[in-house]
């Protein structure tokens, strides 16, 4: 419910703060006074467009502001901690904050507990804490997609179950439908796109590449060409220490021949024996690394033959990657799909076949759910027929009849019926349409009718409904009828109605009274909350136009007879 409203600089309304009870609150002023700026402050706290041409002249710009309290475990206080807005918890009861403020120039701004928002998510938001209606509502109870959707509402979470199992349903079915559809556009080319699919894939299976397989085959073609390198190196050094074939002379007998020269020098005099022991030394040493070449070069493994078999798969699996212009692991990705494809192509009859049977089975699934979709519908309109009708008796429409009507229709997204909200008036009038048979007053008395129906099924008890002149066209009993049913609604909700009716406002247990005046040549408007001998003044205002004795004698009798009622 909304607790306060701070607004500054909108319309004739320079400042303004007022405080909202619980029950049934009215907001009532001459024409031209400032109703409607009233009514707009709260509808941009909503998230409605702004317009800067409603800010007052001379200023900068307009502001409004209102508190609303919910309660703690609301989930209207999830989302605001989503968008980073903060609030007050107190005794069980979530405090919020929300403001907008409008410029003369420039874009509008808004604000949930603090926190700039978009003004769409400020819509989202609010909206779950007023229930708006007014004029342009009645005349959207009209449509058929609106009636459908009160309809559904009414049903509440049951309904709002099997419309999501409908819809996943019809989804499904459109799916299928679509699936063979495309089948049969491209079966026409179907023979082609088979040969090209099948030379595609017998070129793919010709090589038959695996993924990643010429990581594989470079790394192990480079341990191969490493192996035969090394061979060649210990087999080389080798043969030059040791002798071979190819090679003329080895070092290891050199070294001896020195050592021996060395020997004949050292018997004479022994002068260089250190040096024949150094070549001794290096011989041994010489002589062991040989040993260790040999070794290594014998436990060197080649396998040229495999090697050429490695150069040519590499070759095989380049060539087929030139020819198909795109790289091996695109190619077998692609080569996946082509099979999948031509399956569909290749027994085109027995694919045809099976997604007829999907269409089939899907139709069947999306029929079940929407019959079950309807057969709760039917259940609800006649208990939402009965409601309305019996509020309608205490609207002063005690003949009428009003009854929701659920046909079939050719499947669509909201279900497979078409929702009818017909009202025969009184006794001898048949049963019309509302858009036939109903008049604006009948028109607003049914939205009402409607909205306690709504409310007496699933509202939670937060809820504030704003009534903008929904008691247009009507008058005299039937408006004190209507105040009555508002008064009635006011018990379990905040309901704040914008009235020209003192039958009406008479009901309020707060009478809010917004007043035109003029103040150094400027127009302005204030609003009060009047008691006692002024709001008895405002309803004589309301009946005669005059506050004359006759006429606050007429009030003082309503107010009496509407507080003994």
């Amino acid at each position: 419910m909304i607790e306060n409203l701070r607004i500054e600089n909108l319309g004739v309304i320079t400042e303004a703060e007022l405080t909202f009870p619980d029950n049934l609150i009215a907001l009532t002023g001459e024409t031209g006074a400032g109703k409607t700026m009233a009514v707009t402050s709260l509808q941009l706290l909503l998230g409605a467009k702004a317009d800067p041409a409603k800010v007052r002249h001379g200023a900068e710009a307009a502001r409004v502001e209102g508190t609303f309290v919910v309660p703690a475990d609301s989930p209207v206080l999830s989302q605001i901690d989503e968008v980073g807005g903060v609030y007050e918890v107190d005794n069980g009861e979530g405090v919020i904050l929300i403001a907008r403020h409008i410029p003369v120039n420039g874009r509008s701004r808004a604000f949930i507990g603090g926190k700039a928002v978009p003004v769409s998510t400020l819509n989202e938001i609010a909206a779950q804490l007023v229930t708006v209606h007014g004029q342009m509502d009645q005349i959207r109870l009209v449509s058929p997609s609106q009636q459908r959707t009160a309809l559904d509402t009414f049903a509440g979470e049951e309904c709002h179950v099997q419309r999501e199992k409908y819809a996943d349903a019809y989804r499904r079915y459109h799916e299928a439908q679509a699936a063979l559809d495309d089948f049969a556009n491209r079966s026409k080319e179907g023979a082609r796109e088979r040969l090209a699919l099948e030379a595609f894939l017998a070129k793919i299976d010709e090589i038959a590449p695996e993924e990643g397989e010429e990581d594989r085959l470079r790394e192990e073609t480079q341990r191969l060409e490493g192996a035969q390198e090394r061979y060649l190196a210990y087999d080389s050094a080798s043969a030059y220490l040791l002798g071979s074939d190819e090679t003329e002379g080895d070092a290891l007998s050199a070294i001896a021949a020195a050592v021996r020269q060395l020997e004949n020098l050292a018997g004479r005099d022994g002068s260089d024996t250190d040096l024949r022991d150094r070549l001794e030394a290096a011989e041994k040493e010489i002589a062991d690394i040989a040993q260790t070449l040999n070794e290594r070069s014998r436990e060197t493994y080649l396998d040229p033959e495999h090697l050429s078999e490695l150069y040519a798969r590499r070759q095989a699996l380049q060539g087929l990657r030139k020819d198909l212009g795109m790289g091996l692991d695109e190619a077998l990705a692609e080569a996946e799909e082509a099979r999948k494809r031509l399956e569909d192509v290749s027994d085109p009859e027995a694919r045809r076949e099976q997604l007829e049977e999907n269409v089939r089975a899907a139709r069947e699934t999306m029929d079940k759910e929407g019959a079950a979709l309807s057969q709760i519908r039917r259940a609800q309109a006649q208990r939402l027929s009965e409601l309305v009708s019996g509020e309608l008796a205490d609207l002063a429409l005690p003949d009428a009849r009003f009854v929701v009507e659920v046909s079939p229709c050719e499947p669509a997204a909201h279900g497979m019926d078409t929702v009818t909200f017909l009202l025969a008036s009184h006794k001898e009038a048949p049963l019309l349409p509302l858009a036939r048979s109903a008049s604006g007053g009948e028109l607003s008395r049914i939205m009402l009718a409607l909205e306690v129906a709504l409310a007496s099924q699933n509202a939670p008890e937060d809820t504030t409904f704003l009534f903008d002149e929904v008691d247009t066209g009507v008058g005299g009993k039937a408006g004190l009828s209507i105040g009555a049913r508002l008064a009635r609604l006011g018990e379990s909700s905040q309901v704040i109605v914008v009235t020209h009716l003192a039958q009406v406002a008479a009901y309020a247990s707060t009478h809010i009274r917004v007043e035109k005046g003029t103040q150094t040549g400027i127009t302005q408007s204030s609003i009060a909350t009047v008691e006692a001998e002024e709001r008895e003044k405002e309803l004589a205002r309301m009946l005669s136009g005059s506050n004359s004795d006759a006429a606050r004698a007429h009030a003082a009798e309503l107010l009496e007879a509407v507080h003994m009622a």
